[in-house]
């Protein structure tokens, strides 16, 4: 056998059983409480109207000035990593 503790007519791989026992997170998900379909929260109507309203803002930015700073943030690490980036192969190419 090509491992120890398992005998050769059940071979070298989970078979049966083991390989498809549900998760500790699948069970306590299905053991979870049914909640009624339909109802919503009055936390999650406002945000639902608030990103559902039409007012020409891509939804990644509909989330306030916070959405703003970590939209630019990323443009701006994007910029310093593609400069980098050419910086180091110019450097190598040039030298």
């Amino acid at each position: 056998p090509l491992l120890r503790g398992v005998s050769a007519d059940q071979g070298a791989f989970c078979t049966g059983r083991h390989f498809f026992r549900p998760s500790v997170a699948l069970m306590h998900a299905a053991a979870a409480p049914k909640r009624q379909p339909g109802k919503i929260t009055p936390k999650m109507e406002k945000l639902r109207t608030k990103f559902q309203k039409n007012n020409d803002k891509p939804i990644f930015l509909k989330g306030g000035i916070m959405d703003s700073i970590i939209y630019k943030l990323t443009w701006v690490l994007c910029f310093l990593g593609l400069a980098g980036d050419l910086h180091l192969w110019f450097g190598y190419i040039l030298a």
